[in-house]
């Protein structure tokens, strides 16, 4: 599996280093960000259009990963308190089991077979 792993990372990579190379013109074109809102006004050096796509693809990484450790967090509490009750009714479990066993008298042996068939 790992195997696999590493060879769909591999094209991955080489597809992606294509497009890269085949489309550089139109990826490194600058671009400028402005920002007009009432009397604020914010207008950022122009940078590369690949950057900007770079640095929001890393931003999206950073925020995914931080929502699924959150998410990770939050379902090991739940699993851990999930274990706790579940210990918890199998230690009530066995003391019902226990007090019954000592309140219920024991079954009579059956009685031999050799009684049985004198019977008859």
């Amino acid at each position: 599996m790992r195997f696999i792993k590493f060879v769909l990372l591999v094209l991955f990579f080489l597809f992606f280093m294509v497009f890269f190379v085949q489309n550089n013109a139109q990826l490194g074109a600058l671009l400028e960000l402005k920002f007009s809102m009432f009397t604020l006004n914010w207008q950022a050096q122009p940078i590369p259009f690949y950057l900007v796509v770079l640095i929001f693809f890393v931003l999206g990484a950073l925020f995914s990963t931080v929502f699924f450790v959150i998410d990770r967090i939050r379902i090991g509490s739940l699993c851990s308190e999930a274990k706790a009750k579940a210990s918890a009714l199998q230690s009530e479990l066995d003391g019902l089991k226990a007090k019954q066993a000592i309140n219920v008298p024991a079954p009579a042996a059956p009685a031999p077979a050799a009684a049985e068939e004198a019977k008859s």
